[in-house]
């Protein structure tokens, strides 16, 4: 009886890629020829022993990662960033966010395009909420976008090289909002975020995972003792930590004092003025969720103590009685998996990659990567 071992060469294939390396790279620095490498790689041949040596020193990882057959092994360990926030991830969830990876890297690679990002991902910052402020608007000045108000940032974060892909989370998963890599050989990052949230909790959580990437990215320059153990003297007294720090980066990007203050100046709202319906209109433009922009309006001190109060205890019983449904829907048009879309429309042109191609809409139907 053969033994299929096909998914000895998608590995080295996946560990190539990561690396950004071309077959003929890879073929020269361990020996052989452009062509026999393909074939290991297309699971036509196996390597031989020798092969297998020179395969695992120039890649820097083990024999064992070469031939584990489960995905969620043979993770690039110098590739995918260690995550310091989130709790440990169940493994259903890993195996699809590696295999949509290795797809992805796939159409870039087929399509030629560069996978490095325009947005830096390691920037110092001072460890307080001030300092998270601060961090968020260096990125949108990064972005290009200051304080105005995006409509769209899936569609933006992806003009800047960053990888976005919605899938539903599979099972035992329902808490988990999303999950991030960071990938230092290219300064980028793949952001997955759970299609069954609603679109103010998906975009919520696609820039908590970018400020989790930003603090990772930091404390790995740092001691471990970067975030005080002490309260700060604020609004907020509960100490700074990794978790609170990517919290607050998401809030002030996603809602910058500059741009709340002018909207609600603009329109003449007093802190006395704010209805339940004024509050609703308001918050989608800034695409969040209702108890979020509350908690900003407090911040600001845009609104009064009571009408606080009484507007929050609204908030809870509505998401009480709907499984936490957004009051008045939403109105938040984004574009979900954009690129991974383009570059797979883009590579339909390409004859000589219909085999591969195959494999990729295989994990694309497999993993309900869908696009609107």
């Amino acid at each position: 009886m053969k033994t299929d071992l096909t998914f000895v060469g998608k590995n080295i294939r996946f560990f190539r890629r990561s690396r950004n390396w071309t077959l003929l790279q890879l073929a020269s620095k361990i020996g052989i020829q452009e062509g026999p490498l393909g074939r290991i790689e297309r699971g036509i041949n196996l390597p031989s022993a020798s092969v297998l040596f020179q395969l695992s020193k120039a890649l820097k990882v083990s024999i064992d990662d070469l031939f584990a057959s489960e995905s969620c092994q043979s993770f690039d360990k110098g590739s995918v960033a260690e995550d310091i926030i989130s709790p440990i991830l169940p493994k259903s969830l890993l195996n699809a966010c590696h295999s949509i990876m290795a797809a992805f890297h796939a159409l870039e690679d087929i399509c030629k395009v560069q996978k490095y990002a325009f947005l830096p991902l390691s920037i110092p910052f001072s460890p307080t909420y001030q300092g998270m402020e601060q961090l968020s608007a260096r990125v949108r000045t990064y972005l290009r976008i200051g304080d105005s108000v995006v409509f769209d940032n899936f569609e933006l974060f992806e003009n800047f090289g960053l990888r976005i892909i919605l899938f539903p989370f599979t099972r035992g998963t329902k808490e988990i909002n999303s999950i991030s890599f960071y990938e230092p050989n290219f300064h980028n990052a793949f952001f997955f975020l759970n299609s069954k949230k609603n679109p103010e909790k998906q975009l919520f959580s696609l820039v908590y995972e970018l400020g989790k990437i930003l603090i990772s990215n930091q404390l790995a320059l740092q001691s471990q003792s970067f975030f005080p153990d002490k309260n700060e003297s604020n609004e907020d007294k509960r100490p700074i930590n990794a978790k609170r720090a990517a919290n607050r980066f998401a809030a002030t990007f996603l809602m910058p004092e500059t741009a709340v203050r002018t909207t609600v100046s603009q329109l003449g709202i007093t802190k006395q003025g704010w209805s339940w319906e004024l509050l609703l209109r308001i918050k989608h433009r800034f695409g969040v969720s209702t108890e979020s922009f509350l908690y900003r309006l407090k911040e600001l001190g845009l609104i009064t103590s009571n009408l606080v109060d009484s507007l929050k205890t609204r908030i809870e019983e509505f998401y009480k009685s709907t499984n936490y449904q957004e009051p008045d829907s939403t109105r938040r048009c984004l574009t979900p998996n954009g690129r991974f879309f383009d570059l797979l429309l883009t590579a339909q042109n390409i004859k000589e990659v219909k085999q591969e191609l195959f494999e990729i809409k295989k994990i694309e139907k497999q993993y309900k990567i869908e696009k609107k």
